[in-house]
């Protein structure tokens, strides 16, 4: 194993640790050094563990509910309420999206078993879970303690990971556009600085949690959480950063296409602080899209949509990353039954190389790297940036606003 030599680093940045550092450890329990293992039990269908934290109990609960009409018409009341759903309760919320105000959904999920189960099959572009999400977190929104799945929790088109959905059958890139948008669904959508979803198990979305809109962005907390079964060619993200700067605190992720990426504006970042990135991905885990890649994007350096901008702050700090290369997925058309054959609209690279970091253009602020147990053997394979004019300062790894400092390379994680 190696480290690396410490890059000089911003005021910015010292600010944003010390305001992640108080998110992390102000009202829940903070760990120091470097995390281990976060307990996920190899499985990548139904995740009972990862990392827990339950702060809210039945007896700090308003009301108890066990229904979706009663659930949605608590909802609805707001006022601060904290509703409270047992364990054992199974809800289906398809047709439905709930909108969180001033109001907190908690269950029991622990150490010792799931929270309640919030279910939807709803998909497709027009559906509930795409125009909008499942649960949309406005200010003082919560959910804590419970297990939310999405539509694609027993596709089983891959040996490999049941909950992938490839890219599509199809000649033309059309044609299999058209039927990958038949499969959108996002499960959560955080529009509040306030807003807060901790202590969760969430899987089986095309994009689990999505941050901010075009239009806003929005800096929620998403803390103690297992993310997993995301992984959809072309989208296939626990979390979705459109504008705003989450914090993301002890939560593990596996079977994703990007574990966190991000739309490229320039208030765009994330701040993951002790998270597991899990082996089993169909690309790298931390990403940031250039805006040319999404619009055509502004000329002028210094506009928000810069053409060359991808992002603004990124942290990832005392952290496993684990994935070298993809998956290697394999299907048959979309059935559950008979031979699987290898998919050629899965990923240019089926099976091959993947670095831990891709950044797509010039950060505003930049990404910093920290403290993370890393498996790849040296920061210059562990790290990519490309897309952005040959004008932008670079360091000694031809690096533009990366910066890393105390990093381990080239730990043997098992896969």
């Amino acid at each position: 194993m190696n480290s690396e030599a410490s890059s000089s680093l911003l005021d910015r940045r010292q600010l944003l640790k010390q305001m992640a550092a108080t998110a992390a450890g102000g009202t829940l329990a903070g760990s120091a050094g470097c995390l281990q293992l976060l307990g996920l039990s190899g499985s990548t269908t139904g995740l009972s563990g990862g990392p827990t934290f339950q702060d809210v109990r039945r007896e700090d609960a308003d009301v108890v509910v066990e229904s979706a009409a009663a659930l949605e018409a608590e909802i609805t009341r707001g006022g601060g309420r904290v509703i409270w759903i047992p364990s054992d309760a199974s809800i289906d919320l398809s047709d439905r999206n709930l909108t969180l105000r001033h109001v907190t959904v908690a269950s029991g999920r622990s150490d010792d078993g799931s929270g309640a189960l919030l279910a939807t099959s709803d998909r497709g572009r027009g559906s509930p879970a795409m125009s909008n999400a499942l649960f949309t977190l406005e200010e003082g929104g919560r959910l804590t303690g419970v297990t939310i799945r999405g539509p694609h929790w027993n596709y089983t088109a891959s040996p490999v990971i049941p909950g992938y959905i490839p890219f599509a059958p199809g000649e033309t890139r059309p044609e299999r556009e058209r039927w990958r948008s038949d499969w959108y669904a996002r499960g959560v959508s955080m529009q509040a600085d306030s807003s807060q979803f901790d202590n969760c198990e969430l899987w089986g979305f095309s994009t689990g949690i999505m941050v901010g809109s075009r239009e806003s962005p929005a800096s929620p907390s998403i803390l103690y959480s297992a993310l997993h079964n995301c992984m959809m060619t072309s989208a296939g993200y626990p979390i979705d950063v459109n504008r705003g700067t989450p914090t993301i605190y002890r939560c593990a992720f596996d079977a994703y296409r990007h574990a966190i990426c991000g739309y490229g504006t320039a208030d765009a970042g994330y701040l993951a602080i002790e998270c597991d990135f899990g082996p089993h991905a169909s690309s790298h885990p931390i990403d940031m899209h250039r805006i040319g890649e999404n619009e055509s994007g502004a000329n002028d350096e210094s506009a928000l949509r810069w053409q060359w901008r991808a992002g603004g702050t990124m942290l990832v700090r005392n952290s496993i990353i684990r994935p070298t290369r993809v998956v290697d997925q394999r299907h048959h058309n979309g059935a559950n039954a008979g031979p699987y054959e290898p998919e050629p609209y899965i990923n240019h690279n089926r099976g091959g190389f993947t670095p831990h970091v891709l950044i797509r253009g010039a950060p505003a602020d930049g990404i910093y790297l920290e403290g993370n147990r890393c498996a790849h053997p040296d920061p210059e394979t562990g790290i990519e940036q490309s897309s952005f004019p040959g004008r932008q300062r670079m360091n000694e790894f031809g690096w533009h606003n990366i910066f890393t400092k105390q990093n381990q390379w080239d730990v043997p994680f098992s896969q």
